[in-house]
C-alpha cells in the first residue's frame, strides 16, 4: 500500500516555490481520481519490475535472467502488461545503467523503496538506497519511465529524498561517515542519457534541508501567499489559485494583439492555458459527480466500433478467399473502422461483420447545455449515491 503524507518528495520543488499551495489544495472541490493513465500505469509496472528484480532478498546474480523470469510469468499492471517492446526499450536499459551505477560505486549494500521520514508529516519511498563498501558514498536513485526528461541536476525530489533518509533513524546511520551523496535519475528515452548522475556534499544537503523546512513553515502559515512558476503545471490548486485567476483576468483585458507584443503576451498565455484546463477538468469532474453547473452539462463522447466477437470475426477473416491473414490482422484484429477500409478496398461487403459490431462511447465530455446532444447521466456522483446509501 502507497503511503502519502502531506510533504513528500514530488511535491518539493512546488513547496519551495509555493509554500501556499497546500493550503489552496485543501480549497478547491472534491475531485474524482482521473481514471485510468496508460502512461502512469506503465510507469508503476515498470517501477515495480525493478523492485522486484532488485529485491535484496531474492535478488540474482543475473538480473538479465530476472528480466526473462518476470516477462515469462507476466507481469501487469491495472490494464498495462510487460511486452518484449517494454523488456527491451525500457526495463533493460534501466537494469544496465543500474548495474554500471552500482559497480562504478563501488555498491553492494542497498535498499528498495525504504519509506523515509522527517517527521509525522514530511517523507516519501525511495526507488533505490544504496552505500558503497567505504561507506563514504551514498546513492538515491530515482526511476523514470516517462517520455518527458527529468534533470537531475538541481533535483529538488532526490535532495528531499536524501535529506528524509539522513534523517531516518532506520537509515541515518548510513550517513554517519558520508562524503558524497550521489543523485541519480534512470530514465530510458530517446532524448537523452538513460543515466544521469549529480553529487552533492552534506554541506549542500544541509543547505536544501535549510530551504525546505523554510519553506514548510511558510506553507503552515496562512497568511503565506502563492507564486507562480514552472512547478504550477500540476498544482491540484490551479484552478483557484488567486495568481493564475489573477493572470486570467489580465489577458481578458488585453488590447488587440499586435506582432511585436507575442513575445511578452506568449508566457502569460501558457499560464492562462494550463489554468483554463485544471478548471474544465474539476467543472467535468463535478459534473460527473452529479453536481449542477448553470449553462453546462455532459454527453457522450463519440461512439467508435468495437468487435463484440472477436473469434467469430477472427473465424470469418481465416475462411475470406479474398481477405488475406495480412490484411485482416495486425497481430491482433483489426477495429472495424480499419476492416471495413479492407472490406472497401478488396470489394467485399462489411456487412456480414455489422452483427458483430457495438458502438461504446468511451465516455463523456464537458459541453456547453445548447450542445445538440442528449446530457449523460453522471454515472460515478450515482455509483458513489449508491455506495453511501449502502455503508
Amino acid at each position: 500500500m502507497t503511503i502519502h503524507l502531506k510533504y513528500g518528495g514530488s511535491t518539493a520543488a512546488r513547496t519551495i516555490q509555493c509554500p501556499a499551495w497546500h493550503r489552496l489544495a485543501e480549497e478547491v472541490p472534491f475531485t474524482l481520481d482521473g481514471g485510468a493513465n496508460v502512461a502512469a500505469d506503465t510507469g508503476t509496472m515498470l517501477h515495480n519490475c525493478m523492485e522486484t528484480i532488485y529485491s535484496v532478498d531474492d535478488y540474482m546474480d543475473d538480473p538479465f535472467d530476472a528480466i526473462g523470469e518476470l516477462l515469462e510469468e507476466g507481469v501487469h499492471y491495472n490494464n498495462q502488461h510487460l511486452t518484449p517492446e517494454l523488456v527491451k526499450e525500457k526495463l533493460k536499459p534501466a537494469v544496465t545503467a543500474v548495474e554500471d551505477l552500482l559497480e562504478s560505486l563501488d555498491i553492494s549494500d542497498w535498499k528498495c523503496e525504504p519509506f523515509v521520514k522527517i517527521d509525522d508529516d514530511i517523507g516519501g519511498s525511495i526507488d533505490m538506497l544504496g552505500i558503497s563498501d567505504d561507506k563514504k558514498t551514498v546513492l538515491i536513485l530515482d526511476y523514470k519511465f516517462g517520455y518527458n526528461s527529468v534533470a537531475v541536476e538541481g533535483n529538488k525530489q532526490l535532495q528531499f529524498y536524501a535529506l528524509a533518509a539522513a534523517t531516518d533513524p532506520s537509515t541515518r546511520d548510513w550517513f554517519d561517515t558520508c562524503d558524497t551523496i550521489v543523485l541519480a535519475v534512470i530514465q530510458p528515452n530517446e532524448d537523452g542519457d538513460d543515466l544521469q548522475t549529480w553529487e552533492i556534499s552534506m554541506e549542500q544537503l544541509d543547505d536544501f534541508e535549510t530551504e525546505y523546512l523554510a519553506a514548510v513553515d511558510k506553507a503552515e502559515d496562512p497568511k503565506t501567499q502563492p507564486n507562480s512558476g514552472f512547478n504550477c503545471k500540476f498544482c491540484p490548486a490551479m484552478a483557484t489559485c488567486p495568481v493564475k485567476t489573477g493572470e486570467a483576468l489580465k489577458a481578458s483585458r488585453m488590447p488587440e494583439i499586435a506582432a511585436e507584443k507575442l513575445a511578452e503576451y506568449l508566457p502569460l498565455a501558457e499560464d492562462v492555458i494550463e489554468w483554463a484546463k485544471e478548471v474544465q477538468k474539476i467543472a467535468h469532474q463535478q459534473l460527473e459527480l452529479g453536481t449542477p453547473i448553470k449553462g453546462y452539462k455532459l454527453v457522450n463522447k463519440r461512439a467508435t466500433r468495437t468487435w463484440n466477437d472477436i473469434e467469430a470475426v477472427e473465424d470469418k477473416v481465416r475462411k475470406s478467399k479474398k481477405i488475406k491473414m495480412e490484411d485482416g490482422f495486425d497481430f491482433k484484429l483489426k477495429s472495424p473502422a480499419q476492416m471495413e477500409k479492407v472490406c472497401k478496398e478488396k470489394g467485399v461487403p462489411f456487412k456480414q461483420f455489422e452483427e458483430y459490431v457495438s458502438a461504446i462511447s468511451s465516455g463523456t465530455t464537458l459541453a456547453k447545455e445548447s450542445d445538440k446532444r442528449p446530457a449523460a447521466v453522471p454515472v460515478q456522483g450515482l455509483a458513489q449515491l449508491n455506495a453511501m446509501t449502502q455503508e
